[in-house]
């Protein structure tokens, strides 16, 4: 009895360790990744000839999938801009620079009056010869003039007109300070030296430089700039070789020619195309000295020869059996970017060509008589620019 007890006893611990197991196993399949717990249990399994199939017949549906993206088209091989003609020149007008009060100066025993006089050039680096007129009603003893603090005349003035006095320019400041004084009465003593000025001017010559720049805009469009090979420009100067001086052409500020051209002839001259922008461009023409009639001016970019996406597909001939037996089509997809606006292209399928206008995101064509057994090609020859999303070539039922 003992011994039925004792074997009752180790049945049940194997039940229950075995039960342990199988619970510990079911937390361990419940716990898994669901890909992992789905093979583990067989869900996955095929037939292994059904999967066979399936996987032949999508290769063989597929004869051609690309993605093309955007193809420019460029209707020119090149561009010119035409820039209208201008004059550069200066004229160079005399002016009253600055007017002075009336006033005295005055030199005796126990009295001395001199008189400084302030007064600014605007502009100093086109002002040239510049003159202090005045008048004298009253006029005795040597008159002392100093420009900055540099003497320009001492003498004695005898006419109440005397001749305007010259103020070099190498002594003009932007501000400027004229100091006049009297000279004693030496052994007269009694006597006082007087001048009493009236009418007083500073005149000179200041060039007009606004007519010796041009500025002009032209425009250059996207694929223009994208496509950018290279860049010329060309002008007539009507001009006097011996009287003009340098000519500065700026494009968008960098300088594309800096010198005397030819004058009454035809001038070109490269340039990088990477100066030129994509919208607006301006070209500035300036010079410094002289006269010129800017005519005939034009910028001419050349383009780089685009090349079109050709693509590659093969028909076997158990393929092109279907096909010609009329149990299968071969279908053309092209899908582009929806933007609304047309979409011309020639697709040039073995050599043959199909044209395609449409303002469509999709387009479909039946290519079965375009196609051939063997190597095919597909070329896509843009009238417009494109962007496709996809090109589809496929074998239909």
């Amino acid at each position: 009895m003992n011994n039925k007890k004792a074997q009752g006893t180790s049945a049940a611990s194997a039940t229950g360790f075995i039960a342990l197991v199988v619970g510990l196993i079911i937390l361990y399949i419940i716990f898994l990744p669901p890909e992992e717990r789905a093979e583990l249990l067989g869900e996955n399994e095929t037939v292994a000839g059904e999967e066979k199939e399936v996987s032949v017949e999508d290769e063989e549906s597929i004869l051609l999938l690309e993605y093309p993206g955007r193809i420019d088209y460029l209707k020119e091989k090149e561009y010119e801009h035409d820039i209208s003609a201008f004059k550069l020149y200066k004229t160079i007008n005399a002016q009253e620079l600055d007017t002075i009060n009336p006033f005295i100066i005055r030199h005796g025993l126990f009295d001395e009056v001199k008189k400084e006089v302030p007064f600014k050039i605007k502009d100093l680096k086109n002002t040239e010869n510049v003159l202090l007129s005045f008048t004298a009603k009253k006029y005795k003893g040597i008159l002392t003039i100093k420009l900055n603090e540099i003497n320009i005349f001492e003498n004695e003035i005898t006419t109440s007109n005397p001749k305007p006095i010259k103020l070099k320019k190498e002594y003009l400041e932007e501000n400027n300070v004229l100091e006049f004084s009297v000279s004693g009465t030496g052994a007269k003593f009694w006597s006082t030296n007087i001048y009493s000025f009236d009418d007083i001017k500073i005149v000179g010559d200041v060039a007009d430089i606004s007519r010796q720049e041009s500025k002009n805009i032209f425009f250059v469009s996207e694929n223009e700039k994208l496509n950018l090979e290279r860049a010329k420009l060309r002008f007539w100067p009507e001009c006097e070789q011996e009287d003009v001086g340098k000519l500065n052409i700026l494009i968008n500020y960098q300088d594309v020619f800096s010198g005397v051209p030819d004058c009454k002839t035809i001038n070109m001259y490269s340039f990088s195309p990477t100066v030129l922008h994509k919208g607006d461009n301006n070209i500035i023409f300036k010079t410094d000295k002289g006269s010129y009639l800017i005519e005939q001016i034009k910028i001419t970019t050349d383009l780089r020869e685009l090349t079109y996406p050709t693509y590659y597909f093969e028909i076997n001939e158990s393929t092109y059996d279907k096909i010609k037996n009329d149990t299968h089509d071969i279908k053309l997809i092209l899908e582009f970017v929806d933007d609304k606006r047309d979409k011309v292209m020639n697709l040039n399928i073995n050599n043959r060509m199909i044209y395609v206008d449409t303002e469509e995101a999709d387009y479909y064509k039946n290519i079965d008589d375009y196609a051939k057994e063997g190597n095919n090609f597909i070329k896509i020859e843009p009238l417009s620019m494109l962007d496709i999303v996809e090109l589809r070539i496929e074998l239909e039922d």
